[in-house]
């Protein structure tokens, strides 16, 4: 589990034990969110002692990020707002993440159409590497981007496909067989 791909110091963190997705953490620095992953407590506890946290009262990005993420899977929020450090990434990386999180809630777009709009219309296989390294899964919906066949292709957060089927799911897109109807 990488941790460094913010020059910022994480200060806080938070574990939610159950989604419909399955359990998650959430991390910040004082500038932003700058984790979000899916995981077992285990993982949870090891990124803790990576970054010298204790459990804690979580700050209020972490606290704000828990809410919006609560009601996200209980369909409350499509949207989320909360201040994201994207510290530590490549320019390119970057940009696909910010075009990445700009994909509306129920919608998909291919890696190729992502890597255009990112200003690299040939680097479907570098927005595809800046998703399978996405830092904040799930508010930078990485979920959202398939192949150009419309399969759902790789996911690397446990559960893999099963948990990308799960949030496209809950987002209305139709899945079936690993592909988006």
């Amino acid at each position: 589990m990488r941790t460094d791909a913010s020059k910022n110091k994480i200060v806080s963190a938070a574990f939610i034990e159950k989604t419909p997705a399955g359990s998650l953490a959430l991390a910040a620095t004082d500038t932003g969110l700058a984790r979000l992953f899916f995981c077992i407590r285990k993982d949870y506890d090891a990124f803790l002692a990576e970054n010298h946290l204790l459990e804690e009262v979580p700050s209020a990005i972490v606290k704000e990020a828990a809410n919006q993420v609560g009601e996200y899977f209980e369909g409350k929020r499509r949207k989320f707002d909360l201040p994201l450090d994207l510290d530590g990434q490549t320019p390119f990386r970057t940009r696909v993440l910010r075009e990445c999180a700009k994909i509306p809630f129920g919608s998909v777009l291919t890696y190729a159409a992502l890597a255009g709009k990112a200003g690299s219309p040939k680097a479907s296989r570098a927005a595809g590497g800046a998703m399978a390294h996405n830092p904040i899964a799930l508010i930078i919906p990485c979920h959202r981007v398939v192949g150009s066949d419309k399969g759902l292709h790789g996911f690397s957060s446990p559960g893999g496909l099963k948990t990308k089927a799960i949030l496209l799911s809950h987002e209305g897109v139709a899945v079936e067989h690993e592909r988006v109807k």
